[in-house]
Formats: structure tokens, C-alpha cells, sequence
């Protein structure tokens, strides 16, 4: 047996632990950990940290590309840049951004200056878009319905006055655009859109059979996955005539959530009907009213690259009748919340069908709850 294989397992777990994120940081702000009692804004992307030691932290925040995804060459431009004018460190946000620490403002203004001469913009604070969140879609998913992450560049393109903050807003704006029905970018943002199908599939009648038991004889014994994962009993199986097996698709019943395409490569869906599902009204934040879910506000308009035409004016139209609309600092739950479903829907001019009918929010959940009254 080797040493490793020896070692006791609380030993070997030590390896997975994640090491403190202190270790790594530069001293001036490891000594301030836990110190920090103040800040203070300089535009949308810069932001002062205030320490009960004397010392100043600057910290630029650049929009990073959607999803994620940035070549070799470009960090190392950014460490070129940390280490020129910053502090020799710099860190990723989960919202894709890129943030980098000085010890002064004009170092900081510095950074902002070749970072927006690399072609990146500087924003994102206080009330300002603050992220267009992706999820990685057809880079490594096999159920996405659109491109996500060219939908987030396009959006970006659109919507880059209210990142740096050249268009003021009511209070912090998020995005987040999923590939598909599973909404891997997350319903607790201002604004979702989530990639689905505007229309039942169909199969590819030959090559569905390799989804499917060789005899129908086992029928009675063996559900086909394909079958068995469609969550509305969508799709039914029946014994042919020559002893193999057949699927059907009740178009009526279908919701269009790609759980077949999930289980079976053969399973066609109409590219003229690609599209996103538009929902409003979601946070994690715990002010206002709280924390919420996104709730649907389109069920579905199309989605076509390159420019996404009517995905990108659906969502210009709601910030642009929440920023007419809210009072200073409500983000969209909050003025939902105010002014009801309703008159949203009214707003907007939203015609009304079965699976968008205007609901109340559910808020006032949280911490609140628990709070002496």
C-alpha cells in the first residue's frame, strides 16, 4: 500500500479544504480584514474602501466578457495592469466582472484608462446594470435552446450606458440570461430570459429507434427514457406493426422544457421557432421587500441571432418604464411590488394568456421574518 493510501482519511482531506483566502492576499489588505468601516463611490466603477486603520483601498470593476471566458493573452494584460498600477492582485466576481486593487485614485483612474483602452468598460456600482450573467450554453451544454452568451454581448452592446453609469438608473439592475428551460443563469435577477422552445418536437423517425427498446414486447415491462423523463406525459410509446418500438408527441401537452433532447440526440426541434421566456421581479438582496423569484412576465418571443431584435427590445422597454415609473432606489420587485402585476402588465402592454397571468409577487420573506415586530 502507498504512503498516500495509508494516511488517515482526516489527513487526506486536508488537501480539498480550500485554503483561506487571506493567504494570498497583498498585506495592505490582509492587515484590514475585518477593519473596513466606510466607502465611498467615484463614478460607477471605482469605489473607495475606508478602513478604521487610516488606510484607503481603491477598487476598479471592469465588465468582463459574457460567460467568462477571456484568452491567455488578455489576463495577462490585466496582470500587466495590476502590477503597473495596482496592488499586484486582482480577482473575478461571480457576475463575470474583473476587479483590481490600488492604493490610491489617481492609480485607480490609471487602471480605468487601459482597461477602457483595451476596448473593456468600467462600471457596474450603485445604481447602475451591474451584471449580465450567462450560463455557458452551446460551449459545453447539450440542451441549450439559444446562445446565450452571444444574447449577453448583444444585450451588453445595448445596454453599456447604464453599466458605466452615463444613464442613471432607480437602484441596482441585474440580468441573467439561461440557454434553456433549466435556467442554469438564475431567476433571482431584475430581468431573466430563459432559452425555449416556441413549439412542440418532432423525431427523426429512423434514427429515434437507438432511443428506444429493439422489441416491442417489453413494453409492458420497460418505460423508454424518453418517455419516462417528459414531466406533462407528453410523449407516448406504441408497438409498431413489424414488432418495433414507436413514440408520439402530444403537441398539445408539451411545454417545450427539452428534457427529451436531454435523454435522446434525435429529437428535432424547429430552429425558426427558437425563442426566451421573459420574467421580472427576482433578488436574493434582503431589502426592500425582500428576497423573490422572477416571475413570468412574456412566456415566449423569438430569439434569433445575430441581433436578437425582439428579445433586446422587450428588455429596453422594461427599464425603460421602470426607470419612468420607480421611485429612487426600488429595484424591479420592489416597484412590482408597489404598483402590483396590473398595472406592470399595463405598463408594458402585455397581452395576457394562460402562463402569464399577473399574480402578486410573493415577498416579505427573509430575515424580516424572524425580526421582533
Amino acid at each position: 500500500m502507498s504512503a498516500t493510501m495509508a494516511r488517515a482519511p482526516v489527513e487526506r482531506l486536508k488537501k480539498t479544504v480550500p485554503v483561506p483566502y487571506t493567504k494570498y492576499l497583498p498585506d495592505f489588505l490582509a492587515r484590514n480584514v475585518g477593519h473596513w468601516a466606510d466607502r465611498k463611490f467615484h463614478g460607477a466603477g471605482i469605489v473607495e474602501h475606508i478602513s478604521d486603520t487610516g488606510d484607503h483601498v481603491f477598487t476598479v470593476k471592469i465588465g468582463g466578457p459574457s460567460n467568462i471566458r477571456f484568452s491567455t493573452e488578455t489576463l495577462r494584460k490585466f496582470a500587466k495592469i495590476a502590477d503597473a498600477f495596482g496592488s499586484h492582485a486582482l480577482r473575478f466576481t461571480r457576475s463575470g466582472s474583473i476587479e483590481i486593487f490600488t492604493e490610491s485614485l489617481a492609480a485607480a483612474q490609471k487602471v480605468q484608462r487601459e482597461a477602457e483602452a483595451m476596448g473593456f468598460f468600467v462600471g457596474g456600482w450603485g445604481h447602475t446594470l451591474w451584471s449580465i450573467q450567462s450560463c455557458t450554453s452551446y460551449l459545453t451544454c447539450t440542451t441549450a435552446v439559444v446562445d446565450a452568451p452571444s444574447l449577453v454581448q448583444v444585450l451588453y452592446n445595448h445596454l453599456a450606458p447604464y453599466f458605466t453609469g452615463k444613464i442613471p438608473l432607480p437602484a441596482k439592475l441585474r440580468i441573467n440570461v439561461g440557454g434553456c428551460p433549466t435556467s442554469c443563469g438564475g431567476l433571482v435577477s431584475d430581468i431573466v430570459l430563459t432559452g425555449h422552445y416556441g413549439a412542440a418536437p418532432d423525431f427523426d423517425q429512423d434514427r429515434v429507434r437507438m432511443c428506444l427498446p429493439m422489441r416491442a414486447e417489453v413494453l409492458g415491462k420497460v418505460t423508454p427514457e424518453v418517455q419516462m423523463v417528459c414531466p406533462v406525459n407528453a410523449i407516448k410509446s406504441f408497438p409498431k406493426p413489424d414488432g418495433s418500438v414507436g413514440v408520439e408527441i402530444i403537441a398539445k401537452k408539451c411545454i417545450g422544457c427539452g428534457r427529451c433532447k436531454d435523454v435522446c440526440d434525435h429529437v428535432v426541434w424547429d430552429p425558426a421557432k427558437i425563442g426566451v421566456s421573459v420574467l421580472i421581479g427576482g433578488k436574493s438582496s434582503n431589502t426592500g421587500v425582500g428576497p423573490t423569484l422572477a416571475r413570468v412576465l412574456v412566456p415566449w418571443i423569438p430569439a434569433q441571432a445575430p441581433d436578437y431584435r425582439e428579445t433586446v427590445a422587450v428588455v429596453r422597454k422594461i427599464i425603460d418604464v421602470w426607470r419612468a415609473d420607480a421611485e429612487s432606489g426600488e429595484r424591479i420587485a420592489d416597484w412590482v411590488n408597489r404598483v402590483g402585476m396590473k398595472r406592470v402588465f399595463e405598463q408594458l402592454k402585455v397581452p395576457l394568456g394562460r402562463w402569464n397571468r399577473p399574480g402578486e409577487l410573493n415577498t416579505g420573506f427573509g430575515v424580516r421574518q424572524f425580526l421582533p415586530r
